[in-house]
């Protein structure tokens, strides 16, 4: 399923350009910007998106270098790799999946994995919201090729009151998460997004990091039910809020900040 999709659809051609100047170690930010103005329309994204709620400065960003300058080289390419794969991936045809709510949903998971990593100490945000972006991308690999498997896990959703991930498991014999673990692997992205991808239904797989995979977890779970349908008493969930130390307070704040950045920010990045 992996090689199919890789033959239709590969990184984003200005992604790997942002990472291999990034890799030079005689590269400037001015070299950055222009790699990234080469796209009007993904600079004036980037420009957006600076001057929005998610990053809340108190001044206006004018230019992509100021951009640069400000939200860091690593969080520029992480954005570029956000924003840029979705299209890619939106030119694939789907039956059985609405696109759109697949990448409401991977935006909401992003946005409070993001908001939950600020408010811990020893995580890069932007990492999580990449990660959060990315963490069903094995769902479109599957019912890409094959949409008569959507429908078979549907009904064993529905009828066996089975978690998406369970279903696929019995019916399949993997998961959406090891199929878009593979597909992060086979584009060379980090063994960090890769583990998080993989396990983040699973986080007590994860070996390298597992407090990251429970805040991906947590994240999923937030962006599933939404401050009107959340059960509190979730046992996986207060479960994970205990094990972070996030208080039921922490939540609420985090469920609200999240879903007015998704308001704002849902058509800069979903397009």
């Amino acid at each position: 399923m992996v090689e199919n999709v890789l033959q239709l659809i590969s990184l984003p051609e200005i992604y790997l350009r942002l990472q291999q100047t990034i890799d030079d170690p005689l590269h400037t930010r001015g070299q950055l910007a222009e790699i990234v103005a080469y796209d009007p329309a993904l600079s004036a994204r980037i420009l957006r998106i600076a001057n929005s709620s998610y990053y809340s400065f108190p001044r206006e960003i004018e230019t992509v270098v100021s951009a640069v300058g400000i939200i860091g080289e690593l969080d520029l390419r992480n954005l570029v790799l956000a924003t840029t794969v979705v299209g890619s991936m939106n030119a694939l045809d789907y039956k059985g999946v609405n696109i759109g709510d697949f990448w409401l949903h991977s935006l909401r998971c992003a946005l409070s994995a993001r908001l939950i990593a600020k408010s811990l100490d020893g995580y890069n945000p932007e990492t999580l919201f990449l990660a959060g972006i990315l963490h069903d991308i094995g769902i479109l690999v599957i019912y890409q090729q094959d949409p008569t498997l959507a429908a078979a896990v549907a009904r064993q959703i529905d009828e066996q009151h089975q978690l998406r991930d369970q279903a696929e498991r019995e019916i399949l014999g993997f998961d959406h998460a090891e199929v878009g673990a593979l597909l992060l692997e086979a584009w060379g992205l980090s063994s960090e997004l890769t583990e998080l991808t993989r396990c983040h239904h699973q986080y007590q797989l994860a070996q390298r990091d597992r407090t990251a995979a429970i805040i991906l977890a947590l994240a999923g779970m937030l962006a599933d039910a939404g401050s009107a349908s959340l059960d509190k008493t979730d046992i996986r969930l207060v479960s994970m809020r205990e094990v972070l130390g996030i208080t039921e307070d922490n939540l609420e704040e985090i469920l609200e900040t999240g879903e007015q950045q998704c308001e704002e920010v849902k058509n800069i990045i979903l397009g």
